[in-house]
């Protein structure tokens, strides 16, 4: 005896321990084969499909076979029903088949009675005169007496006669040439329709492929190149060419291909032996074309040559022009960061720095060099690399190459120390330092500046707005001496910890460079920066929340805002 559970395998998922529980209480059932097991168990079921659910409730439904496979649902595979689902379509398709020939036949002979059936109510409503042929065959015979009477004795009628049944015959040819043609042309249109209702088939049958219009082509060309036109009586001998062609020129590119196959193995392993330091972890097998192939790309890109020859040339002409391009730029950066800083202290040298009753000074920046090891080394690199460039000695040729070699795999390298060491060397703002020399109206050097530290807080706030405003100089004012016609500079808390006279210096600097100032600032600082200004606004702010703005007017020809006389007074007792 199995239990019914037992009989059941149940696939591995997140319900199958589910799965197992509600079959074990809700399907605990035993499969028994003999009729004595049915009835000792409390729950069974046998293979004819009778079920005991309890001692007094049996049931077995009878309305389909319980072997019909057809209507089996557990499983994990459904290919075998599949199989029976086709089989039965074959079946039944057989069977309607059958069955519509039958309804053919049969409906054939109820045209044939329905025709007889006509034919006999015809007959039906005929009377004897209509049948009765003994007096009209006697009248025949008269009238043909008498027109054999008329001819004999008109030789015209006699003629006209002759020409009647010549064109009679001729009718009656016509009339069979005409009912062959019928047939004739009904066979065709019975054939067209066949053919076309094959075609439909054809082009609703799931198991045929479209052909591109690419195929679609080739086919067509490939027709037209037959001797025979195609008809539909050799249609199928023209495929059948076609199919063999096409099948012998695929074998002999199957052939073709393998041939380029082993070619190109052997060529790789060509090149296995050959360069062993490039072709490292590289295998002579097509699975590793495309490493192959990418690192040909890479040669290519990289210019290099295809043969040693062309090597030496390129060697000689690229490499030196372009490591000659690569110090002529780090040359002429380092000449524009000059030109540029002249410029620069051009601008610096028309505004004084500091101003007393005794001494004027002004603030030059003066650039140079940092004289960085990475720096030092990456130019000696290069010129290692441009050394002997037009020598045609080998040896020294090959030195350069892998002197350039090396420094381009350093260049090109992504490793953050080789990344960190590219910018250093080839940003030549970093090969330089500035100072801030402090001169005075003779020349005389009175102060220099490395840094801000040991400065007093005004003395820093001096010295980083000079150079906030030389940077901006530099950066917006390009190779000509001119700046730009817009260039606002927006300070915020401006001047908070200055005092009048270096806030009146700053704005004058800042004014000078050509720049348009956007100031917030306190109320103390309004007086200082009215001449430098062309319009102002009060802006006020409650509980953090809410805001109020004030425009304030702006005498051009005074260079003042136009304020009530006490407010003026109020901030200079603000200020002092």
């Amino acid at each position: 005896v199995i239990l019914y559970k037992q009989a059941l395998n149940i696939k591995e998922c997140n319900q199958s321990e589910w799965l197992s529980t509600e079959l074990r209480r809700r399907f605990d059932y035993a499969c028994v084969d003999s009729i004595q097991s049915f009835r000792r168990a409390d729950r069974a079921l046998t293979r004819q499909g009778q079920v005991k659910h309890s001692k007094t409730r049996h049931e077995k439904d009878d309305r389909r076979d319980v072997g019909d496979r057809r209507y089996w649902v557990l499983g994990f595979d459904n290919r075998e029903k599949l199989a029976l689902y086709r089989k039965q379509a074959q079946e039944l398709a057989g069977k309607i088949s059958d069955l519509e020939e039958r309804i053919k036949a049969i409906t054939d002979r109820e045209g044939i009675r329905a025709k007889r059936a006509i034919h006999c109510q015809t007959l039906v409503n005929l009377q004897w005169q209509e049948v009765d042929v003994a007096p009209l065959l006697t009248g025949i015979d008269k009238l043909e007496r008498r027109i054999r009477d008329a001819l004999e004795g008109n030789t015209e009628l006699k003629n006209v006669a002759d020409q009647i049944e010549r064109q009679k015959k001729v009718v009656k040819d016509a009339d069979e040439a005409l009912r062959e043609t019928t047939i004739d042309y009904e066979k065709v249109v019975g054939t067209v329709d066949e053919h076309e209702e094959t075609l439909k088939k054809l082009q609703d049958d799931p198991t045929i492929v479209t052909l591109t219009p690419r195929q679609q082509q080739g086919l067509d060309e490939r027709f037209d190149t037959l001797v025979e036109p195609v008809r539909l009586e050799n249609l199928d001998k023209l495929i059948r060419s076609v199919e063999r062609a096409i099948r012998d020129e695929m074998e002999a590119l199957t052939k073709e291909v393998g041939k380029c196959d082993r070619f190109i193995e052997k060529q790789f392993d060509e090149f296995i032996f050959e360069w062993p330091a490039e072709a490292e972890g590289l295998d002579a097998t097509l699975a590793a074309a495309s490493d192959f192939f990418a690192k040909l790309t890479r040669l290519e890109t990289d210019g290099l040559p295809a043969h040693e020859q062309r090597f030496f040339e390129l060697l000689e002409s690229q490499s030196h022009q372009n490591l000659a391009a690569l110090s002529t730029y780090l040359s002429d950066a380092r000449k524009e960061i000059l030109e540029r800083m002249e410029l620069v202290n051009d601008s610096l040298a028309r505004v004084p720095f500091n101003q007393s009753t005794n001494q004027t000074t002004v603030l030059q920046i003066d650039p140079s060099d940092r004289q960085l090891p990475d720096v030092r080394e990456f130019k000696q690199e290069i010129q290692q690399a441009l050394s002997h460039a037009w020598s045609e000695d080998r040896e020294l040729a090959e030195s350069r190459f892998l002197a350039l070699r090396r420094l381009v795999e350093r260049l090109s390298s992504q490793e953050p120390e080789n990344k960190r060491w590219r910018q250093v060397v080839l940003d030549v703002r970093q090969h330089m330092e500035f100072i801030g020399r402090e001169t005075d109206e003779s020349g005389v050097e009175v102060e220099v500046y490395r840094s801000g530290s040991g400065k007093s807080g005004g003395q820093r706030q001096k010295l980083a707005t000079t150079c906030l405003a030389a940077a901006l100089r530099y950066q917006l004012g390009g190779n000509e001496h001119g700046v730009p016609m817009y260039a606002p500079v927006v300070l915020d808390e401006a001047f908070d910890k200055a005092d009048n006279e270096f806030t009146a210096l700053a704005m004058n600097i800042f004014k000078n460079f050509g720049f348009q100032m956007i100031v917030a600032t306190p109320l103390k600082s309004v007086m200082t920066l009215e001449p430098f200004i062309g319009g102002a606004c009060f802006i006020d702010i409650s509980d953090r929340r809410v805001s109020g703005v004030l425009m304030i007017e702006y005498d051009s020809e005074q260079q003042r805002l136009k304020l009530p006389a006490h407010a003026h007074q109020e901030t200079s007792l603000e200020v002092s």
